[in-house]
């Protein structure tokens, strides 16, 4: 499997000793880093700072650098860490915007025979699904659960493009990062963490769409990213559940989605557990940060530090 320095395979980071228990997380609208430390089964910010950011200095892409304002972000960054009374973080993970970098599930029509014909193999459904040269991309690769006979694997890509430039400002900053994925992927380690047996689905909101995550025991089984106008997310969020009732379940089992957490305000947290509820006919709870084991304040921003949280929980793994 391919091993890389900054982006590494989930399971082989879950598994990782002494990950750091700071993180950061970057989008285009907010700074969050947070440093967690733990107590009985809870989680408790020891150190957290969120930023709100100019608009337009953060421009999520897939293929273009993302910071229009290098000398900027290093400015904002710092004043996030010394909200949060950190200073200069010794290490972290850091979360890179959805749209930045991305992970999807891929499914093999068949086993590969050998370990060249599986690298042709994945290559090839990684220029597919991510729609860029392979050679363009830094990629990491996990085997998950065979479903119905096929091998699947979570795929993360981020174009070398992006990747350089934020690693460029952590070198200037001499930040030492270890780490960096999606955003979806730190959101959803609050319920990878938890192993249930039923399956459960984290949904990011925003301006131009939402991500969604479901998760089946300790790995995902779905990631998506949608873009739409706000008025149409909950038809194509509706869609995709009708995707996951149709194609994800197990055959002639009960549906076994019972727990949403909801990245958004109150209502919208209403609003989307009701989506699933109506499309699975199922009984869903609507999470909180009590029942995913975070204790923090009920005015604290965890939108915006779900995903730098949810990285640090993995120094107790």
């Amino acid at each position: 499997m391919q091993q890389l320095p900054v982006i590494s395979g989930l399971w082989n980071y879950l598994t990782a000793p002494d990950l750091p228990r700071t993180a950061l997380a970057i989008t285009d609208t907010h700074l969050s880093i947070i440093t967690l430390r733990r107590t009985g089964g809870e989680f408790e910010p020891r150190n957290l700072g969120v930023l709100k950011l100019p608009p337009g200095l953060v421009t999520t892409s897939f293929t273009e650098p993302n910071i229009s304002n290098e000398a900027l972000l290093i400015e904002h960054l710092n004043r996030t860490a010394t909200q949060a009374g950190i200073g200069r973080p010794r290490a972290l993970s850091v979360a890179l915007p959805s749209g930045s970098a991305r992970s999807h599930v891929i499914t093999l029509d068949s086993v590969p025979s050998s370990r060249l014909e599986f690298t042709q193999m994945i290559e090839w459904k990684i220029e597919r699904t991510f729609g860029q040269r392979f050679a363009e991309l830094k990629t990491s690769y996990t085997k998950l659960k065979d479903f119905h006979g096929r091998p699947q694997w979570l795929v993360t890509a981020i174009h070398q493009r992006v990747l350089e430039q934020y690693e460029n400002i952590f070198k200037q900053m001499r930040w030492a990062v270890g780490l960096i994925v999606p955003q979806h992927l730190g959101e959803a380690q609050w319920l990878i963490r938890q192993k249930l047996d039923d399956d459960q689905i984290v949904v990011s909101l925003t301006e131009d769409g939402f991500t969604t995550v479901i998760v089946r025991k300790d790995e995902p089984i779905l990631v998506r990213e949608v873009e739409c106008a706000p008025e149409e997310r909950e038809d194509e969020f509706f869609r995709l559940l009708v995707f996951y009732r149709d194609r994800l379940s197990p055959a002639d089992e009960p549906i076994r989605l019972s727990r949403v957490l909801t990245l958004g305000d109150v209502a919208e947290q209403r609003r989307f557990r009701d989506v699933v509820v109506s499309a699975l006919e199922n009984h869903v709870v609507s999470l909180d940060v009590q029942q995913i084991g975070l204790k923090v304040d009920s005015h604290a921003p965890f939108n915006q530090f779900a995903a730098a949280g949810g990285l640090a929980t993995l120094a107790w793994n």
